[in-house]
């Protein structure tokens, strides 16, 4: 885990929920080389080390290699490849360029390699990791609706993050540049506190490794943790992530009750959900009642 201090924190929108999460500057590498096995292979002690040891012994081997880069400096390993030692330099170039053709490939491209075969969630959210659907506050006149979901969002998520939340909409509203930066690096602190009872011990430790956390936001971490766990409105979530993208807000009121049973498992009546999506900001340009017959 690398979170650099000095990132902000974003609401991400991935394909079933949301999202407040770090963000950060990140490049993507594909390397080439001729390494010694026994330098490069599995370690003593990984299952796959006699096996690999066997095979490859102790020749030269072309390896591609694969790994991020953040922008304080860390690298994150992604993959290696290793070839036969009887590989060329041509079946070994042939490999790169496949891997850099794949670290080219746009979030479309991806989304439509997934869909030829039962993709796992670790692959969709490879996916988004790689293209997360930032959502940012809309400045333009032009853009009231879609600024209302994003202040909904921000709204359902601080029943589960309020530090984080307070300071992101703190940040948003400072002008000074340097100013804002400060309350953005407490928001990524705040988000580490708002996130205790998520974390396991071994993210809280990779966290601490490269983001040290000031006492103030250690002892809000202590909070949390001993806090009831918190949990988010499933109803208003549903309402908030899918609001115009299943185009809930072109519904009418018993319709959207129907959708919301349909989604969530939950029935909610139709004059309680209009008092939830007012709540959370969402408007809607459609009259109560039935359709008319002519939309029928």
């Amino acid at each position: 885990m690398i979170v650099p201090p000095f990132a902000g924190v974003a609401l991400v929108e991935c394909h079933d929920e949301l999202e407040l999460r770090p963000f950060y500057s990140v490049r993507e590498f594909v390397g080439l080389g001729r390494h010694k096995a026994s330098e490069v292979g599995p370690p003593e002690g990984d299952p796959m080390h006699p096996f690999f040891s066997a095979v490859m012994g102790e020749r030269e081997i072309w390896v591609i290699a694969t790994w991020r880069r953040y922008e304080d400096g860390s690298d994150e390993k992604l993959g290696l490849d290793f070839l036969d030692p009887e590989a060329t330099e041509a079946d070994a170039r042939k490999v790169f360029d496949n891997a850099v053709s794949f670290q080219n490939l746009s979030k479309k491209e991806l989304e439509e390699l997934s869909g030829l075969f039962e993709a796992k969630p670790e692959d969709l959210a490879y996916v988004e990791e790689r293209f997360p659907n930032f959502q940012t506050a809309a400045s333009s006149a032009n853009s009231i609706e879609d600024s209302d979901l994003y202040q909904a969002r921000l709204k359902v998520l601080a029943g589960f993050q309020p530090k984080t939340v307070e300071l992101i909409l703190r940040a948003e509203a400072t002008a000074d540049p340097q100013a804002r930066e400060i309350i953005e690096r407490q928001a990524v602190q705040a988000y580490f506190g708002d996130m205790a009872q998520e974390w396991t011990e071994e993210e809280v430790m990779a966290w601490q490794r490269s983001n040290p956390v000031g006492t103030e936001w250690m002892c809000h971490f202590a909070r949390v943790f001993h806090e009831p766990e918190r949990r988010i409105d499933p109803v208003n979530h549903e309402l908030a992530l899918n609001w115009l993208r299943r185009k809930y807000n072109l519904l009418t009121a018993e319709e959207l009750s129907d959708a919301i049973l349909v989604a969530t498992g939950q029935r909610v009546m139709p004059a309680t959900l209009k008092k939830k999506r007012e709540r959370l900001g969402l408007t809607t340009k459609r009259p109560p009642g039935p359709r008319p017959n002519s939309e029928q």
